[in-house]
């Protein structure tokens, strides 16, 4: 009797032993895995499609179809950086094809957009900023060469290191210039759609 007694004794203890270490290895492998990486910098790379066009314009007074939308592409890196709580910076720099369709009215800019993330949930942002851009090409030809505009679109993550954009720029200066073009005038106005990747 008295060994069976010091049998569920031993028993007992051991149990309750291993429930504490158990319990104790459960919550250090937990916190772990779950730190906060929300404070990170994180680089970056994005690509995808501008469906650009002009707003403000007098093309189509000149001429029907003169000013189709243009499908061009957009690529560049980020940098994202944590700033308050849920509020993220991004800046971007990016090249950009937009214009018309229209071969003449075509123009292509790297862009500095700066775009302030607010994130929502653990998936859906939205993003609000500035943007700056110079065009690259044909500095002869009938734009001015310096464009700013603003800024507003979503991000969606769909994996872990992967986001889907939709953005919409306003240009806020008029790009074609007085001497070269002055029957003309119209400002940037694109929709962007991309994806982008986090190292």
């Amino acid at each position: 009797m008295k060994k069976l007694v010091l049998l569920s004794f031993l028993m007992c203890s051991f149990l309750a032993f291993s429930q504490e270490t158990i319990t104790e290895s459960d919550a250090s492998i937990n916190m772990d895995d779950y730190v906060s990486t929300d404070t990170e910098t994180r680089y970056g790379f994005k690509a995808g499609i501008n469906i650009s066009n002009y707003s403000g314009t007098n093309l189509n007074d000149i001429q029907d179809g003169l000013n189709d939308a243009r499908i061009g592409a957009m690529f560049g890196f980020f940098i994202d950086m944590h700033l308050v709580s849920k509020l993220r910076f991004q800046p971007e720099f990016l090249y950009s094809a937009q214009g018309a369709k229209e071969e003449a009215l075509r123009a292509d800019y790297l862009q500095v957009p700066l775009m302030l993330k607010l994130e929502l949930t653990d998936f859906l942002n939205i993003q609000a900023g500035p943007q700056i851009g110079v065009k690259i090409h044909e500095f002869e030809d009938n734009f001015k060469n310096f464009d700013f505009g603003v800024n507003g679109g979503i991000g969606i993550n769909i994996l872990e290191n992967v986001d889907i954009e939709a953005r919409y720029n306003l240009g806020l200066a008029d790009m074609f210039d007085e001497d070269r073009a002055a029957n003309f005038e119209g400002k940037n106005a694109v929709i962007q759609i991309g994806i982008t990747y986090r190292l």
